[in-house]
């Protein structure tokens, strides 16, 4: 005998099979994530009861939502349904306890008050990072299960986090369930990019069978259900189990028996007919039930028994007595507040409104949400719905929403309400502070309208003032969208300002676009050329830039390391760079990469550290993005490999939530991600996807290009296609003057030239070009630089020269560069090995091969291995054992872990994972020979508190 509601499970066995698996993975420490498709009424709500039930079952903490299709634009929506009666109904200590540490960022979502306090959030990511740290602390007391039905309905800030957390879910005792319809191309980024995750398991139920349909027909109709009719049954509803549901109720309440002389009058169960008869039963409830349920429709899933009887027009007590009814009627789920039993029926009764109706009621809902003291997120949502209808209150709640949204992180739904104010709003002398505001989302929010909208508040704005704040926002937008040379033009036009603080900000802004841009700096050449570095040590932001200028302009000029230097050292000594009020100062990174340049690793180290510290405890992931890839740079200077891939996978990832990763933003660290990948030896096949996501129409007018430009040659040259790697690096010589890199201090492209020319026979030009970065790397000065070209020259010399190869080994030991010094004594070990001096060919090449083997360079060491046999004699052991084989990550992480930081401490602090935290101790313990953390006290030096940095 099948019950009423039992067919949506009928023929699910090998989901519940599927679930109870996923379900028993999370429960032992292995999250899992089950993405439960199909189109409307397939029985994918049914799946998600499952899931709850066996959840519980098995004592994990439940945390259930819904989306809506009325509250997309409601910022964090679904994630407040999961969280927000957890966090309220528990006590003070234990939220505390939950939203401790990271997590506490993702406190405002769940504090209306504390949200509108907060400051615009910078995008998404710390709402997201505290998010992920929340259900973390949650699921170490108790496994945690978060299940969503009708996902595609999510607003986009919760779906971000459900992809978020999907991503590092395998290593969290939580269950991540989601049920969705079938996707459409236009769906969402962020729900597509959580149906590609490669974590993701999907179940796809199907239609019930003829057989199933007679069973149910036979439980609840009764009697003998004969083969034409139930056929027939199955044709009408292409054994959708909703609409199975239906059909039977419509066949109970019309008296037809199940035999095939009826078979004819079961037809096809249309969209209509369905809406018809849920009319139908409706109006058989009560009287008021069809008003009320419109009043539901009009108000979204959730609302309030008081709210849905004044829209309805009824007094509170007829609403619950016939919203119980309802409930009696399967029209009601059982979910607090009034729910409609299933999508379709909303849509339904939603879509028997006259669609010349529909904006009236949202218009009166909002006007009655607003009376009554809802928040600005629920009425906004209503004056969304309720196109051209204007009312004075509507344009404040808009703003109340957006600042909220804005506060929050979520941008988008920020720019949807200040886009509906705007048009509310007919006054131009409002329209500037609204146009700026939303020209303001939508940068954050990465649309394309921003730049219109933020002209416009450029035109309206009231005074110079008010202009200049809105221009400079605008300029910086021209900056990281690769157009500084607008930036500059904008600015420069702009009349001055009252208030000298902003006409300095105006001032940096245009200087600070000459370090990004050629064409910006050919604009700026006269200031350039006139410009003289202040006296001293900077007393401001802007004197501080122009110290950076000035040494930037030397480093054009290949001038010596120590001119720079001198510079730099007045910029940034005492807490200038690193004080808290500044999350990423103009210039910083500037001076941190021209640092880098001067082979002062720790200094340029420091700096980044500093940035990123701040960006993770304010969560700013655009500061992040901009510190993360210059901090893989100087690990891959420095020959920490494992270091270089970490930091620029992490920002690679932080570009791709930001939609950039095709932008300077995503180039930079996969420039890194290639170099690393070349130099571990990876597979062909992975060296071909980099070449493939690294092949974009580059910018020649910024200085990124050239990062890109190289590790494209590599990778060509990894692959075997020398002739394709060096027109690569030959692009350099056609780059803009002004960034054409005459230093090879940043980019050594002459000399890997050159060992290509050579390779191909071009042996003359490959010297002179070789000839010429000695000379220019001399000139500068820097350690790692000469080493390279003294490399390459006596490479390339006919025959090699090993006093050269000796000199540059000579000169690199003296550098912080690793990785490069492996390489010199590799080529002068090789060099040696080929010209009779096999025996003393040996130590040059066990020691590069050991270096190699401690940056994690594969290829170099295997090439060491293959020279040190050709010489008659073994490799040595790999020397991988001490402190002083610790990488700097698995360095702090020690560190940490010795001071007495749980691993839990130690990912929180440095932003990474408790597994990666785990991986890192695993890899220190095997070094130095420990078993715990309590032996690493007595091996490493307790680490001093770090000063500011000082150059020099």
């Amino acid at each position: 005998m099948v019950g009423r509601g039992a067919e949506a499970l009928l023929e699910r066995e090998d989901e519940i099979s599927q679930l109870r698996r996923a379900v028993g993975d999370s429960w032992d420490g292995v999250g899992r994530l089950v993405l439960i498709e199909g189109p409307a009424g397939i029985g994918k709500t049914s799946l998600v009861a499952a899931a709850r039930e066996m959840s519980a079952e098995v004592g994990m903490n439940v945390r259930a939502a819904r989306g809506a299709e009325l509250e997309q634009s409601f910022a964090f929506g679904v994630v407040r349904q999961l969280f927000d009666s957890l966090l309220a109904g528990t006590g003070d200590a234990q939220r505390g306890r939950w939203l401790t540490g990271a997590a506490e960022l993702a406190a405002p979502l769940f504090d209306p008050r504390a949200a509108m306090e907060e400051p615009d959030g910078d995008a998404i990511y710390p709402r997201l990072h505290g998010l992920y740290w929340l259900c973390s602390n949650i699921s170490r007391e108790r496994p945690l299960a978060l299940l969503i039905d009708d996902a595609q309905w999510a607003d986009e800030p919760s779906l971000a986090f459900l992809g978020f957390l999907a991503r590092r879910l395998e290593e969290l005792p939580i269950l991540l369930a989601a049920a969705i319809r079938v996707v459409e191309a236009d769906a969402p980024e962020s729900l597509q990019a959580l149906r590609v995750d490669p974590a993701a398991h999907f179940l796809k139920p199907r239609g019930l069978s003829a057989d199933s349909i007679k069973q149910v027909l036979s439980g609840q109709i009764g009697g003998e259900v004969q083969e034409r009719f139930a056929r027939a049954c199955h044709e009408a509803t292409a054994g959708n189990p909703f609409l199975v549901g239906e059909l039977v109720r419509e066949l109970q309440e019309g008296g037809v028996a199940p035999l095939d002389a009826n078979a004819a009058e079961i037809g096809t169960l249309v969209p209509q007919r369905v809406a018809d008869a849920v009319l139908a039963r409706l109006r058989r409830v009560s009287p008021s039930a069809p008003s009320l349920a419109r009043a539901l429709a009009i108000l979204g899933d959730g609302a309030s028994v008081r709210h849905a009887a004044a829209l309805a027009e009824v007094d509170e007590q007829t609403a619950i007595e016939t919203a119980a009814a309802m409930r009696a009627g399967n029209l009601l789920g059982d979910e607090g507040g009034l729910s409609f039993a299933h999508p379709i029926i909303r849509a339904a009764i939603y879509h028997s409104v006259l669609p010349a109706e529909r904006p009236a009621l949202h218009a009166q809902a909002a006007r009655l949400l607003h009376e009554r003291g809802a928040t600005p997120e629920r009425i906004a949502a209503q004056i969304l719905l309720a196109d051209e209808i204007r009312e004075p209150w509507m344009a404040e709640q808009l703003r109340l929403a957006a600042a909220s949204a804005l506060a929050l992180g979520a941008p988008r739904s920020a720019a949807s309400y200040l886009q509906r104010a705007l048009a509310l709003e007919p006054d131009d002398s409002d329209r500037a502070p609204l146009l700026a505001r939303l020209g303001h989302a939508e940068v954050l929010a990465g649309l394309p309208e921003a730049e219109e909208h933020l002209w416009a508040a450029v035109h309206f704005a009231g005074d110079a003032d008010e202009r200049a704040e809105v221009a400079i926002e605008l300029a910086q937008l021209f900056k990281y969208t690769a157009r500084a040379p607008r930036a500059v033009e904008l600015l420069s036009d702009l009349p001055p300002a009252k208030e000298s603080a902003l006409n300095e900000r105006v001032q940096t802004e245009i200087l600070s676009a000459a370090l990004i841009s050629d064409t910006a700096h050919e604009l700026l050449a006269d200031r350039l050329a006139a410009l003289k570095p202040p006296a001293g040590y900077a007393r401001s932001d802007r004197e501080r830039l122009e110290l950076v200028v000035v040494a930037f302009e030397r480093l054009l000029a290949n001038r010596p390391k120590g001119d720079l230097l001198e510079l730099l050292a007045r910029a940034g000594p005492g807490p200038a760079w690193t004080e808290e009020r500044i999350l990423l100062p103009p210039g910083l990174i500037t001076a941190a990469a021209m640092l880098s340049y001067c082979d002062q690793l720790d200094e340029a180290e420091a700096l980044c550290n500093a940035v990123i510290e701040r960006s993770r405890k304010r969560g700013s992931p655009t500061s992040l993005s901009i510190a993360l890839p210059l901090r893989a740079q100087l690990a891959y200077r420095r020959g920490d490999l494992s270091d270089a891939l970490a930091d620029a996978e992490a920002a690679f990832q932080l570009a791709s939530d930001a939609g950039a990763a095709s932008d300077a933003l995503g180039l930079n660290p996969l420039a890194t991600i290639a170099n690393v990948a070349v130099e571990q030896q990876r597979a062909d096949s992975e060296l071909q996807e980099l070449l493939a996501r690294t092949d974009r129409t580059l910018d020649r007018d910024t200085l990124h290009v050239n990062l890109t430009l190289q590790a494209r040659a590599r990778l060509l040259l990894a692959l075997g296609r020398a002739r394709e790697a060096l027109d690569q690096l030959l692009e350099f010589a056609r780059l803009p003057p002004t960034f054409a890199t005459r230093t090879p201090a940043f980019i050594a492209w002459r000399s890997d030239a050159a060992l290509i020319m050579h390779h191909l026979g071009d042996r003359a030009e490959a010297e002179r070009l070789a000839a010429e970065e000695v000379a220019l790397a001399q000139q500068m000065g820097a350690p790692r630089a000469i080493g390279i070209a003294l490399r390459a020259h006596g490479l390339v010399q006919d025959p090699s020269s090993i006093e050269v190869l000796r000199e540059a080994a000579r000169v690199l030991e003296r550098s912080p560069a690793r990785l490069e010094h492996a390489r010199a004594l590799v080529d002068l070990g090789a060099t040696m090995r080929r010209t009779g001096e096999r025996a003393a060919s040996r130590t040059p090449l066990r020691d590069g091969h050991d270096l190699a083997v401690l940056c994690g360079a594969a290829r170099l060491a295997e090439r060491a291995r293959q020279e040190i046999a050709a010489s008659g004699a073994r490799a040595a052991p790999v020397g991988t054992r001490g402190v002083a084989s610790l990488t700097p990550s698995e360095r702090r992480v020690a560190e940490l872990a010795a001071q007495g930081s749980t691993n839990r401490d130690i990912a929180q602090t440095l932003f990474i994972t408790e597994k990666t935290v785990e991986t890192h101790l695993g890899h220190v313990y095997d070094k130095l020979g420990v078993r715990s953390r309590h032996s690493l006290r007595d091996l490493l030096p307790q680490p001093d508190a770090r000063a500011s940095p000082t150059f020099g």
